[in-house]
């Protein structure tokens, strides 16, 4: 019978456990209300990026170094879908990398991958 209770206890703790590490994972998640009018570029490629802002006259994002994240805060609230274009830099060359969109009432993230001969890039989901 103590094995019994033993094995009870380990499903209880190990129940506990993961309802624990998913409060976690909720709490870590910010509400979307909190990521309004904000970009996080993530270049994880062996390349430095930034994000191009079309119907905005071209505006960019600073360059975002190679295995650097960099928030990129104010870019206002509106509900509408701008399009946006990721570049990548390698030495003296740009390139460009894709063309996603961007929502600045749900804020997003972009995140460069790969080398500048392989580059891909993640773009928020609107």
């Amino acid at each position: 019978m103590p094995f019994v209770k033993t094995l009870k206890r380990a499903g209880s703790s190990a129940i506990a456990a993961g309802v624990l590490a998913s409060a976690a994972v909720l709490a870590a998640a910010a509400p979307a209300w909190a990521d309004t009018g904000k970009l996080t570029v993530c270049s994880e490629g062996d390349y430095a990026s930034y994000v191009e802002f079309p119907a905005r006259g071209g505006m960019t994002t600073a360059i975002v170094n190679s295995g650097q994240c960099q928030d990129f805060a104010d870019l206002g609230s509106s509900t509408d879908v701008e399009a946006i274009n990721v570049f990548g830099i390698d030495g003296p060359s740009t390139f460009w990398i894709t063309s996603g969109d961007f929502r600045p009432s749900q804020g997003g993230n972009v995140v460069t991958q790969g080398s500048s001969a392989n580059a891909s890039a993640l773009t928020p989901r609107v």
